[in-house]
């Protein structure tokens, strides 16, 4: 699968503290000149299932585009769309066209770490507004759930269970992956999270469905131990490439300098040969190790104590029939 994200704009309604892109930017993307961007990834992987992503800053500022780009690809053969959106600009026409298309929605949602990461641009708390757009996010037919986990942000079990109490979602916790937004102790304190997280999986396996964070982890592990298959890298430029101001890039994060010259030396980076998890490892954020000059310390940190845990998981529970059926069904329908 080819991803091609169209980056409209890094305009949003929001103002999270972990996201550093300009949220009052003013440009926005040439549709046309995306259309021919798309003609020629699409002459590249004829046979390829392309994912067309509707990307940010947050896509619902341009909903127009989003229409006119649905519109003139749904009756290709081989594609899909996707957008993640913070869900604040939705409303009952958006939801129709959002499900008449069969547009895959991830709700940027962080759960009770919301007030302290997502807010507005006065500083205002967002989670009042989710409690007021939930009806209608709930109508979305195909809806997941994306949070993420930023320096702070340790009690992961908890706030996996908030949720999806909140939202009846299994979501995918994803680590920040930036330069200098971990110490050794903020690491560190996720990892105890994850840990627990894992722990509760283990006690309550035959009722309880897999944390996403665990199974992303666990399919890595998997997609090695029983494939054969080692991915070094995210993809950028390769399975993974961006229109972003006008132009096709490896990813909209090396829109503004040269570092994207450097991707062929940090695909596979020296200072991970002799780590423990390289086979498994999928290295984090491209744009941020070329940044960093090597692999970044204390998400490394992070990354092997996953992996271990999930090691340590399997050890527990592989008699379990129930965790054997999910086994299977990783290793043999993924």
């Amino acid at each position: 699968m080819i991803v091609l994200s169209i980056a409209f704009s890094e305009a949003c309604n929001l103002s999270c503290s972990y996201c550093n892109v300009d949220k009052l930017s003013k440009k926005s993307i040439n549709t046309d000149l995306f259309f021919e961007s798309y003609k020629k990834v699409r002459a590249e992987n004829p046979d390829e299932l392309i994912q067309v992503d509707f990307y940010g800053g947050e896509p619902l500022l341009h909903w127009d585009k989003i229409v006119r780009v649905t519109e003139e690809l749904k009756n290709e053969d081989n594609i899909q769309f996707y957008m993640p959106t913070n869900g604040l600009l939705l409303d009952q026409e958006k939801v129709d066209f959002l499900n008449e298309n069969n547009i895959r929605v991830s709700l940027s949602y962080d759960g009770l770490w919301q007030d302290i990461n997502r807010k507005q641009h006065d500083n205002r708390a967002t989670s009042y507004l989710y409690e007021k757009k939930l009806p209608l996010i709930k109508q979305l037919n195909d809806l997941s759930c994306h949070t993420m986990i930023y320096a702070g942000n340790s009690n992961l079990l908890e706030n996996h269970l908030f949720i999806k109490k909140v939202l009846n979602l299994n979501p995918d916790l994803t680590l920040i992956r930036d330069v200098d937004v971990w110490t050794y102790e903020s690491a560190n304190d996720v990892n105890k999270g994850f840990s627990e997280l894992v722990d509760w999986y283990i006690e309550n396996v035959d009722d309880v469905e897999m944390p996403q964070i665990i199974l992303t982890y666990l399919r890595h592990i998997l997609r090695y131990t029983a494939k054969d298959i080692t991915i070094d890298y995210c993809g950028a430029g390769d399975t993974h490439l961006s229109f972003s101001e006008d132009k096709l890039i490896a990813c909209n994060r090396f829109k503004d300098d040269d570092l994207y010259l450097k991707i062929p030396e940090y695909k596979n980076m020296a200072a991970c040969e002799s780590c423990s998890v390289k086979k498994f490892c999928r290295k984090g954020c491209l744009y941020e190790n070329i940044k960093n000059e090597g692999p970044i310390g204390n998400i490394c940190i992070m990354y092997r104590h996953f992996y271990k845990e999930i090691q340590r998981m399997i050890s527990e529970i592989r008699s379990n029939e129930y965790f054997t059926r999910i086994l299977k069904r990783e290793v043999y329908e993924s």
